[in-house]
């Protein structure tokens, strides 16, 4: 696995067409990356998570949704988030579940956009929240973790930084110790990323965003406004992705936009606890991911606690 992994890091340094303003071409180690931690062979020591904005819900076109129960059915991630779950009913996400090898699943409909898990792993002390949330938050215990799924406000940063108040009261609840996940769309980038959007190319793209979506606010004083993701980082959780990679990938838009302005709003958050079992992680992307939405997945490897 070691050399592996040195040869993507080369593969980093070879294969990425890089424009130092703005992303011009696809991060081809992650297509790389996709193939190994998503290899045939299933290794019983670790734990594999994703995490998926499916677009309205596979844009209710049946054939996407069996498309992706097939994709995820061969890759067997332990365990599946899902955003923007739209007009999929929980008879229909029991059906693709079970089709795919998930006997465990849990929906949120009350919010926005739905939020939803399927596992390999009894689902308990499900905790769906709402309450100053526009898609809300779904809380539940999988295999002796702490999983929190969310998807924050599309529109402006101040009520993002709100909704992560509320998030931040759920995860100071898990006790100091045990094993915290939280994941999804938080449609806000990172400050651990500045220095790739630091250019006049990637500015220009923010400000036509803003300007052509009026009641959207990325901005504060001309700079793209980062507390949102801060204040996760200051509460001690850790960017998986960032973790494991150093050269910059976008986790949106995918091939099915054509807009350029490119972005990393999708994570894996682990707590200080699970920092150490954390084995590697990626932004997925093969053929199915370019075009099944216009966010691609994330996934996360993790070495097994003891349960």
């Amino acid at each position: 696995m070691k050399k592996q992994l040195l040869t993507l890091m080369m593969l980093a340094s070879c294969l990425i067409s890089f424009n130092s303003h703005a992303q011009i071409s696809e991060n081809l180690a992650s297509y790389e990356k996709t193939k190994l931690l998503f290899s045939e062979q299933n290794d019983p020591k670790v734990f594999k998570v994703l995490s998926y904005n499916v677009l309205e819900g596979f844009r209710k076109d049946s054939t996407l949704m069996r498309n992706f129960q097939e994709w995820v059915a061969k890759r067997n991630p332990d365990v599946v988030a899902f955003q923007e779950f739209n007009g999929i009913s929980k008879a229909q996400l029991v059906e693709m579940a079970n089709a795919a090898g998930y006997p465990y699943t849990v929906l949120q409909k009350r919010a926005g956009f739905p939020l939803a898990i399927m596992s390999k792993h009894r689902i308990t002390d499900v905790v769906k929240v709402i309450d100053g949330m526009q898609h809300g938050m779904l809380y539940a215990k999988i295999a002796g973790y702490h999983f929190i799924v969310t998807h924050l406000h599309p529109k402006t940063y101040e009520k993002r930084i709100l909704e992560v108040d509320t998030l931040l009261k759920y995860i100071n609840r898990v006790p100091k110790g045990e094993p915290l996940l939280l994941m999804g769309d938080f449609n806000n980038m990172s400050p651990l990323d500045k220095a790739d959007y630091n250019n006049e190319a990637k500015m220009k793209l923010v400000a036509n965003s803003e300007k052509n979506n009026p009641d959207t606010k990325i901005t504060k004083n001309g700079e793209i406004e980062y507390t949102t993701i801060q204040n996760l980082l200051d509460a001690g959780m850790v960017d998986t992705w960032r973790k494991f990679n150093t050269v910059y990938d976008k986790s949106a838009p995918t091939k099915l936009k054509k807009h350029q302005n490119y972005t990393r709003i999708d994570y894996i958050f682990v707590n200080q606890a699970l920092v150490p079992y954390t084995v590697d992680a990626t932004i997925v992307k093969d053929q199915l991911t370019d075009t099944l939405s216009d966010h691609y997945p994330m996934l996360l490897i993790l070495k097994k606690t003891a349960q």
